[in-house]
């Protein structure tokens, strides 16, 4: 993020392409880190699961102070092994 920042949360803006591949790659179950070095990530400040539609998602958690932050995806909604993202915003 450029320096540090109190971050409480995070926007996640699922692919938006439309047509039959347009699921392909959502995150399922997520986990969200915040850092101060970019090395030492800690224990997740927020976890949980994003529901399957192209609509985006809020995340809000204890604020902290960090230059890093990391979505980190569990799974994707159909099992393969990758995920894609249109936009992801950290919020303070």
């Amino acid at each position: 993020m450029g320096a540090s920042y109190s971050v409480s949360g995070l926007r996640y803006l699922p692919r938006q392409d439309g047509g039959s591949g347009a699921a392909n790659g959502r995150i399922g179950q997520y986990e969200v880190y915040v850092s101060t070095d970019g090395t030492n990530w800690g224990t997740a400040v927020a976890t949980g699961a994003f529901a399957n539609d192209a609509s985006q998602k809020e995340v809000r958690f204890t604020a902290k102070t960090g230059q890093y932050s990391r979505l980190r995806a569990v799974s994707e909604v159909a099992g393969n092994p990758w995920t894609s993202a249109a936009e992801i915003y950290a919020l303070n």
